[in-house]
């Protein structure tokens, strides 16, 4: 009897580790080069040289006209600051849904008493409530993981829209073709400094969000 009693209090310790996996996915902190890493940058892979005098390359007789931002620089703006707020109310909104389950478990568990003065009957219908409660507790916490998965693509387009947004009116007022994310370590190994326009993107940004 204490078995099977033990066997279902360590549903409750399941929970409390989905919980933790719950805080670790939902940390918004991770660095800002996740959401704006590029994938391609098949294009720099024909060209030995980034600091030639206008930063073009020749295709079909055209001249295309490219510039970067500093990805990291973007980390500290108030509006990615405000969107990392968003990020952690959704995390604390999935921790509380998981502490009420936790605590509901608990009162149908305590509800029960001690499992060893059950009468077979009544051992039967725990042992059938608990196979139900077990498979209610996988559906939970499936559900709480999929709503903060949506919260956090929402966020993550979000910051996408906002740094595509000002990269467009940046590159039209000023004749760019292509505006590319710079990171140290990433795809792209060196830009030249004539061509950098992360303080002009962060002015854009400032000022849209005002």
């Amino acid at each position: 009897m204490e078995t099977k009693g033990n066997n279902y209090m360590k549903i409750l310790v399941g929970i409390n580790i989905v919980l933790i996996l719950l805080l670790v996915r939902a940390e918004l902190s991770m660095g800002i080069d996740q959401f704006f890493n590029m994938k391609d940058f098949s294009m720099f892979k024909h060209s030995n040289d980034l600091s030639n005098e206008n930063n073009s390359f020749a295709a079909d007789d055209k001249t295309m006209r490219i510039c970067y931002f500093q990805a990291d620089s973007i980390g500290g703006l108030e509006v990615m600051s405000d969107l990392k707020e968003l990020g952690a109310e959704a995390q604390k909104k999935a921790e509380s849904k998981m502490r009420s389950k936790e605590r509901e478990i608990q009162r149908w568990q305590e509800s029960w008493g001690d499992l060893s003065r059950l009468l077979p009957a009544e051992l039967r219908q725990y042992q059938n409530e608990a196979q139900i409660k077990e498979q209610e507790i996988s559906r939970f916490q499936q559900q709480v993981q999929n709503e903060l998965a949506k919260s956090q693509e929402e966020l993550l387009l979000k910051m996408v829209e906002r740094v595509s947004e000002v990269s467009k009116i940046f590159a039209e007022e000023n004749d760019y073709d292509y505006v590319f994310s710079y990171q140290a370590g990433q795809n792209l190994y060196y830009g030249s400094p004539t061509h950098d326009v992360t303080a002009e993107l962060i002015g854009i940004m400032k000022e849209k969000y005002k």
